[in-house]
């Protein structure tokens, strides 16, 4: 009951990005590359890919947080749903407008008549071992509401008994003093972080799998392989 009350006010948070979070940046590529790394070190046993076609800083005016959220509940969503091939494919890329970040699984699939409303409220394509895994069916539905809320779209494609693939764009951030803003904040957050930290050890995200704490179509590397 304490995770579905906390997955509501989520929710209620998600629907109201405008007011809070219209100035917000972050650093996509960095973002999405910490959410891998931190995935591959919480689940040593799933063989984890990262094609990055970036390799370099992309801005999008998106809060870091929600950023991060949406990374997890994706990430965590392959992760739960790959039951016999424990392989996850990550990848990253960006065309003129929009940075998009695909995550694909290798599991259980969704059928074409579920597709449409996998990001419904409480929607779960088997409650029955989606509630074994600790769903409460809103994940999908709060990752869409941040996502839309900072004008971006996301979308799913998948095949029965191969998995799927989520997709979700960002318009990238071109202003040149928000940009100039969002990487002295980002070099200022660094220096903070490291600051803060034991003599020796590393920055690391605090990574929580229950999603609390990762347009105009663009080419993704992750696609459907012959299995």
């Amino acid at each position: 009951m304490q995770s579905l009350v906390q997955e509501m006010l989520d929710l209620s948070r998600a629907e109201q990005l405008e007011i809070n979070f219209s100035h917000e940046t972050s650093d996509v590529q960095k973002l999405v590359t910490q959410a891998f790394n931190d995935f591959k070190m919480i689940h040593p046993d799933f063989s984890f890919t990262f094609d990055d076609d970036v390799k370099k800083p992309v801005y999008a005016q998106i809060y870091r947080n929600h950023l991060e959220q949406v990374l997890i509940i994706l990430l965590d969503n392959a992760v739960k749903y790959s039951t016999r091939r424990k392989e996850i494919h990550l990848s990253l890329s960006t065309d003129y407008r929009y940075v998009e970040v695909a995550v694909q699984d290798f599991g259980e699939g969704i059928s074409k008549d579920n597709l449409d409303r996998v990001f419904n409220r409480f929607y779960r394509v088997d409650k029955a071992r989606s509630r074994d895994k600790g769903g409460n069916g809103l994940g999908l539905s709060i990752a869409q509401r941040l996502i839309e809320g900072y004008h971006g779209h996301i979308s799913v494609e998948s095949v029965v008994g191969q998995g799927s693939i989520f997709r979700f764009q960002l318009p990238i951030l071109r202003d040149a003093k928000l940009l100039e803003k969002a990487e002295a904040e980002t070099n200022d957050v660094e220096k903070i972080a490291k600051s803060e930290l034991p003599a020796g050890s590393n920055p690391q995200l605090v990574m929580k799998t229950n999603h609390r704490w990762m347009i105009t179509n663009t080419k993704s590397n992750c696609k459907f392989n012959q299995l």
